[in-house]
């Protein structure tokens, strides 16, 4: 299944992993208004699909995207304004950009090289793992435009060093790959980070649905809890798989040494 969103946004669906790509490669993909919409569209999109288990999200061309095209979104002043405004659940049009991929329920997985700036690189935050290419340059450069970072990056952000944090916001300083890696703005570095992400999302995909929930559910709650509670909830989770037919299906191909079939919808593939 391919999809176009908006002259923007490319959607490839295959083997249950979803491919978003930006492309708008003439501008190292800028965040217009098209590509606004477009990637917004996109997640809506994703957001209906059954049988996904996990997605990837990459720029075509030089960068996986420059940030915001500030003078095209400055073009339509009379919109401005719109991308602050919150919907029913507290989240403004930027802040979906990189907090809605999670609303697909399946794991993340960003490929980044290139420029990787401001909004770009606020999205990218917003995937659960994140494979950098060496020469790829990262940076919060709002501050430049006389603007904060606010695409949601309080939130994807929380787990970051707040010291890191705070010298790229206020200094608008562009960092490489390796010391991106260690201040854990990506995951890890790869020469061909597309093709790492899209070995990421396969394996993932390979296995059981359920658990791939359960452990991105624990570690997107725990951080919340006490200690008694983080503990609970592993012992619940866990008691949520044990023995069920994902977990029966996974047992059962790892010891004949063949690839575990699950249902699109849950459970194990019949014969």
């Amino acid at each position: 299944m391919e999809e176009q969103f908006e002259g923007r946004v490319r959607l490839v669906v295959a083997s249950g992993v979803a491919e978003v790509t930006l492309a708008r490669p003439e501008a190292h993909n800028g965040l217009d208004w098209a590509m606004i919409d477009g990637l917004l569209a996109a997640q809506r999109r994703l957001a209906e699909l059954d049988g996904l288990r996990a997605m990837v999200l990459a720029g075509e061309g030089e960068s996986f995207c420059a940030g915001l095209d500030m003078a095209a979104i400055m073009a339509e002043p009379a919109r401005v304004s719109t991308l602050l405004e919150a919907a029913a659940d507290g989240v403004n049009p930027v802040q979906r950009l990189a907090l809605g991929w999670r609303e697909a329920g399946v794991p993340v997985i960003a490929a980044l090289h290139g420029h990787v700036y401001g909004g770009g690189l606020q999205i990218a935050l917003g995937a659960d793992i994140r494979v950098l290419h060496p020469e790829a340059r990262l940076g919060l450069l709002e501050v430049a435009w006389g603007i904060i970072p606010d695409m949601a990056i309080s939130v994807t952000g929380a787990g970051l060093r707040g010291d890191v944090l705070r010298e790229l916001g206020w200094t608008g300083r562009k960092v490489g790959g390796e010391e991106a890696v260690a201040l854990g703005l990506a995951t890890r570095l790869g020469e061909a980070p597309l093709c790492v992400a899209r070995q990421i999302a396969a394996a993932i995909a390979g296995h059981s649905p359920t658990a791939v929930a359960a452990w991105g559910e624990l570690l997107e709650r725990a951080p919340g809890l006490d200690a008694r509670e983080r503990l609970a909830l592993e012992a619940r989770l866990q008691g949520g798989l044990l023995g069920g037919a994902e977990q029966q299906e996974a047992m059962a191909a790892r010891l004949a040494g063949r690839p575990a079939r699950f249902a699109p919808d849950g459970g194990a593939r019949g014969e």
